[in-house]
């Protein structure tokens, strides 16, 4: 596919590629960020039953590490939905 491609296809593909991989790193960091921000150090914060780390009676770990979810979640769809502009900005077809 790519012996066939114009100049101008390529410089397209070229640019096109690096925005790709850009943000695919940025989210990637950001996810990492989440993981190692929120996720990992909530396993060292169990607190347990009466202790005032409570919040809704559910200890502080829990609530961490459903609100990482929630952000991986988050992540996966704005990712997405990037992705999908970057696409349409160099006109691929999914």
């Amino acid at each position: 596919m790519r012996g066939d491609l114009s100049a101008l296809a390529r410089v397209d593909y070229e640019r096109y590629k690096r925005a790709f991989m850009l943000a695919t790193l940025v989210f990637f960091l950001v996810w990492l960020a989440i993981a190692f921000g929120l996720h990992l150090p909530a396993k060292s914060l169990y607190a347990p039953p009466g202790s005032p780390a409570r919040i809704n009676g559910a200890p502080l770990n829990w609530w961490m590490i459903q609100v990482s979810i929630a952000l991986g979640v988050v992540l996966a769809f704005a990712y997405a939905f990037t992705i999908n502009k970057l696409d349409e900005k160099y006109g691929i077809e999914a």
